[in-house]
């Protein structure tokens, strides 16, 4: 069975080198192209260009497979019996979809219809899912909308950032590829609908929820607004880890890792610098700097202790730390 594999993040390159791993013969990889990235913006590969490299397996980039021709016809001489795509970046057209003879399959990351889109890892933390996971879908011209063959579901922890669920989901997603791989074998020589009949495929208004669109991250996005619940913007941190950011002094502070503060109870403590919000307390203001806790600052309604931060130009530290660097005081308002 002959893969061509689609990807471009980190996040597909572990699936990719999973895949190979376990046998598979993948006899092409198609990713976006090189790109400017990190502090130096020196032009760089992506991670599944990189894996494809160090596992000497051909790489056709492109900027738009709707557009190059000259892509299509390479893959299209391939004669590939399968593509998987995880987390591409674009959509792939229908003359692309046709292509190879035991379909086309995608990894996504939620569970479908839920978060259909270029960001659903995010928007589930963003939005304080409880619970998230992969599907394998038979891919078709809708975006994110076929039938699912495989799903899996995993618990987002109150803990978990960007980061961490999304290498725990890339386990996931590895492993359910290999296991459809598996049944989609089985299948040659059946046309699409007596394929995705033997693969006992549930069309996506036959699963539960109803659907979402985790659109494309903007910048915009990562700028916290301390005007929000507490807890609002924790999520917010977490999606968006390592790039939530605030300002103080014109300078930008990217906030890594905060938490509610853990006397936000029923306590007269607490109700105490919550009835103080309503009148002189404002959000984004900074009540509490200490050595061994870091800063707390005022929210809609409780305050959050943020723990670890980074200030532009430096690396990441603990937020007391951050508050020498900045020069921080007790009565300073961050987002300014």
């Amino acid at each position: 069975m002959k893969i061509v594999f689609w990807g471009t993040p980190k996040y597909a390159a572990e699936n990719l080198r999973t895949i190979v791993k376990a046998g598979y013969e993948v006899i092409a990889v198609v990713t976006q192209p090189d790109r400017k990235r990190g502090r130096g913006k020196k032009l760089s590969p992506s991670p599944v260009k990189e894996a494809a490299e160090e596992l000497s397996i051909p790489v056709y980039a492109t900027h738009s497979i709707s557009k190059d021709q000259k892509t299509k016809e390479l893959l299209l001489n391939l004669k590939a019996d399968v593509y998987l795509v995880v987390a591409f970046g674009q959509i792939l057209p229908k003359e692309i979809l046709d292509q190879p003879n035991l379909g086309c399959w995608n990894s996504h990351a939620s569970l479908l219809p839920a978060w259909r889109g270029a960001a659903p890892i995010q928007w589930s933390i963003i939005n304080a899912d409880t619970k998230t996971g992969i599907c394998i879908m038979s891919m078709e011209e809708g975006l994110d909308t076929g039938p699912v063959i495989e799903q899996e579901s995993t618990i987002i922890k109150d803990s978990d950032n960007l980061e961490i669920l999304t290498n725990r989901l890339s386990r996931m997603s590895s492993k359910l590829l290999l296991k459809s791989l598996e049944k989609i074998k089985l299948t040659k020589g059946l046309n699409k609908s007596s394929r995705l009949k033997k693969l006992n495929a549930i069309d996506q208004t036959n699963l539960k929820g109803s659907p979402s669109y985790a659109r494309q991250i903007t910048k915009e996005d990562n700028l916290i607004d301390w005007n929000q619940d507490a807890k609002k913007i924790i999520k917010k941190i977490q999606g968006l880890y390592p790039n939530a950011y605030t300002f103080y002094n014109a300078k930008r502070i990217k906030i890594l890792e905060a938490i509610i503060s853990s006397d936000n109870n029923q306590s007269k403590e607490s109700q105490d610098i919550k009835n103080q919000s309503k009148t002189n307390r404002i959000p984004g203001e900074i009540i509490m700097i200490n050595k061994q806790i870091g800063i707390k600052l005022m929210t809609n309604d409780y305050p959050i202790l943020i723990k670890y931060a980074q200030l532009e130009g430096k690396k990441a530290t603990d937020s007391y730390t951050l508050s020498i660097q900045s020069n921080l005081s007790i009565n300073d308002k961050l987002g300014s």
